[in-house]
């Protein structure tokens, strides 16, 4: 079937903006708001009909509607139209997945532009960071001075989802392509390299939870005792290799070990400063359980309880819940956590039910991320969250190497 010009220029938008996500640029803002526009040019009203209906479609609505609200409802307005902006992509994108035709083709190549768009970003940071390492700067390879694109745990997530990609769909689209296949292998060596040089706690445990994952999918058929020894053996030989050669991001995993004893107050870096900002979060939420403080005040009222409390720390960095679930809550209250968990631990239950393995990893991955980040507060969070979970939703693994 021919494809007009319109819906070619329609679907090259996602194939940019695909390529472009790992980058962390300001233009992928750009690349939705004119592929938006295309889209009117190719809009039926059938098809903009089955899409408002999609179950996704009205969960995403009713929560940027709850926020919406809740900003209009808020003191700090600035604080609250910044909430608006960052979390616009949850009507755009949904409007733009199950409001249109997609076919096959086209989520192949959005897959294979952005695990492209990651290795080039991973290649990106390791050139920069042996360019300062020749000026006498060897610190920028680790953490926030490596990961200069965005803050190292959502890169990592970015290439964990990447090596997801690789590993369960390469091998059956480019199974008579060696060269690719062979590249692909790289591609998966790379992004592991650059997860440990992000050096980012979260990361580097979901990278493990990640690889033990794809192993028992991809080949649980062919898994026996022996066999399940050996990969045991492999996962450990890979972590003392990694500690070896990454020892400062490993480092930063000792501080997993502070959450007993007395905690410092004055610190902002810690896992254990994490705790005493969390439980203010939870006394946050019981003042305002059903209405929430509103999205604009949430952390204002944050800040407010670190200095009633002495969380110098927190309040002299400006710390956010470091919890999605819990900034949510703080903020929308009952209704908009609700919608929350129906959008992550419900998208789990369904990808389990359905055997959707890519919805089931992508889920799992966003939950461990939001336990510990506010991830939907930056534009990258929110990006990868909806777009991903649109995507997974529009369709499953078995599709995808089928046809």
């Amino acid at each position: 079937m021919a494809v007009s010009l319109k819906q070619r220029l329609f679907y090259f938008f996602p194939i940019l903006f695909c390529f472009c996500m790992p980058f962390g640029l300001k233009a992928a803002s750009v690349i939705i708001a004119l592929w938006v526009i295309c889209s009117f040019f190719s809009l039926n009203s059938q098809g903009f009909k089955q899409g408002i209906k999609n179950k996704n479609v009205i969960v995403f609505l009713l929560f940027m509607t709850v926020t919406t609200i809740s900003a209009f409802a808020s003191n700090n307005k600035t604080e609250a139209l910044f909430g608006i902006e960052v979390k616009l992509s949850f009507i755009f994108l949904p409007y733009l997945f199950f409001c249109f035709y997609w076919p096959i083709n086209l989520i192949k190549r959005c897959v294979v532009s952005y695990v492209s768009g990651c290795f080039f970003a991973c290649v990106y940071l390791i050139v920069r960071a042996i360019y300062y390492s020749l000026q006498g700067h060897s610190d920028y390879f680790f953490y926030t001075l490596f990961s200069e694109l965005m803050h190292p745990s959502y890169f990592a997530m970015y290439l964990i989802m990447a090596i997801v990609f690789v590993t369960l769909l390469y091998g059956k689209w480019f199974s008579l392509q060696k060269n690719i296949l062979f590249s692909s292998y790289f591609f998966v060596l790379i992004f592991i390299a650059t997860i440990f040089l992000c050096s980012s706690k979260l990361g580097i445990i979901s990278t493990f939870i990640t690889l033990g994952l794809l192993v028992i999918h991809k080949w649980k058929k062919l898994l026996n005792l022996k066999k399940v020894m050996l990969v045991v053996v492999c996962f450990f030989l890979l972590l003392v290799v990694s500690i070896k050669v990454f020892p400062n991001s490993f480092n930063r995993l000792n501080s997993l070990t502070t959450i007993t004893g007395t905690i410092d107050k004055t610190s902002s870096e810690s896992t254990a400063v994490r705790l005493l900002i969390w439980e203010q979060s939870v006394a946050l939420i019981k003042q305002h359980f059903l209405f929430g403080t509103g999205v604009g005040d949430a952390n204002d009222e944050l800040y407010k309880v670190y200095e009633a409390n002495g969380l110098t720390g927190a309040l002299a960095h400006k710390l956010n819940a470091h919890n999605q679930f819990f900034q949510t809550f703080i903020g929308l209250g009952i209704l908009g956590c609700s919608l929350l968990l129906l959008l992550t631990f419900g998208q789990l239950i369904k990808a389990v039910l359905r055997k959707n393995f890519l919805l089931f990893i992508f889920s799992l991955i966003i939950i461990l991320n939001f336990l510990v980040e506010s991830m939907l507060q930056t534009s990258a969070g929110v990006l990868f969250f909806v777009f991903f979970l649109c995507l997974f939703n529009l369709v499953d693994e078995k599709k995808l190497i089928s046809e």
